[in-house]
């Protein structure tokens, strides 16, 4: 009976070990995995790395700063075209020519009646009656004056740009836009949501991606609109937003193509970080930070907006990507090997 009482008592103990080796590899793990994803370890200590600032991203096309596409006026039939496809053009230069038959037909028909009130004129011997024929051809003369102006057209280019022939549109039974102009000046149409919108002022400076090429242009906000162009549920995860339209203003037009897409991005101006309170060390008054520098400790003094036993933000001192030691010791001296103390 001893024997088996012994065995049970064996086989209980060695269950309770498993299980204390199980909870004291689940603890490990769980506190492993509750660490800092910023903190690291070098030659075992660890540090923590500063993360860099929140990134805004507008996603937009490039535009024409002015653009204009012309039609015949109405009643009118193109008379001529005087420029070609992708032809350059300054200000005021003659585009197109068109004729209004309508105005043509009035005109034909008030000479024909001058014509007919001269000869009228011509054969009477009356005093009174050529009189008053005299004042019907005045009459005529200036409806004639001012019909003539309206028989042909001429359309000059209100801005300097290129010309587009929409060729397949000149038809005057059925008048469109044949003629689009397009200015020379390029910027950025964009849009941001009502959630990045009050992280962003005029004049901010942008860096510009086009996705066809990836080429990097620089640029500047140059317009905010205060009133919203669309509502769109940006994913499956998120509500309905509002977004309003952003200009860009390029600081070089060159291989600017109009309809190419861009994004533009900014970093959120914000010089305060937030660090783990266990990096800060005291000097008298003063508060100092070790920073990592190619695995040699620098002293590194710090303003300290607010701490408390987790968290300190700190004003300056610090920049992106700064490594620094997490849990630094009174030990450590500026020079020192990372890993090294006394």
């Amino acid at each position: 009976m001893l024997f088996f009482k012994n065995k049970k008592l064996v086989i209980i103990t060695a269950i309770s070990i498993v299980a204390c080796i199980a909870i004291g590899m689940f603890a490990y793990g769980k506190l492993k995995n509750n660490d800092d994803l910023n903190s690291g370890v070098e030659e075992g200590v660890e540090t923590y790395t500063i993360p860099e600032g929140e990134k805004i991203f507008i996603n937009g096309v490039i535009v024409p700063k002015e653009s204009k596409d012309f039609y015949p006026p109405e009643g009118d039939e193109i008379s001529s075209i005087s420029v070609k496809n992708g032809q350059s053009v300054k200000k005021g230069d003659l585009l197109f020519t068109s004729k209004n038959n309508s105005a043509a037909s009035e005109l034909s028909s008030l000479n024909s009646q001058l014509s007919d009130i001269k000869n009228q004129r011509n054969l009477s011997s009356s005093v009174e009656e050529k009189t008053s024929l005299d004042i019907e051809i005045k009459k005529l003369n200036s409806q004639i004056s001012t019909v003539s102006k309206k028989v042909s057209n001429s359309t000059y280019a209100p801005f300097s740009g290129t010309v587009f022939l929409n060729e397949d549109n000149q038809n005057s039974e059925q008048p469109s836009a044949f003629i689009s102009l397009q200015g020379e000046e390029f910027y950025m149409k964009g849009k941001a949501s009502e959630q990045d919108l009050a992280k962003m002022n005029i004049d901010q400076t942008v860096d510009v991606m086009i996705f066809s090429n990836s080429k990097k242009l620089t640029g500047r906000i140059s317009y905010i609109s205060k009133r919203p162009s669309s509502d769109a549920a940006s994913s499956d995860q998120q509500s309905s937003l509002s977004y309003y339209d952003i200009n860009i203003a390029f600081d070089s037009q060159e291989d600017l193509v109009n309809g190419f897409h861009v994004q533009a991005s900014f970093k959120v101006s914000d010089s305060s970080f937030k660090i783990p309170s266990s990096c800060i060390l005291k000097d008298g008054k003063k508060s100092y930070v070790f920073k990592d520098l190619d695995g040699t400790l620098k002293k590194q003094i710090v303003d300290v907006a607010s701490k408390n036993d987790e968290f300190a933000i700190i004003r300056s001192g610090l920049k992106e990507n700064d490594n620094i030691i997490k849990f630094p010791t009174e030990d450590m001296k500026e020079g020192d090997p990372v890993g090294y103390s006394e």
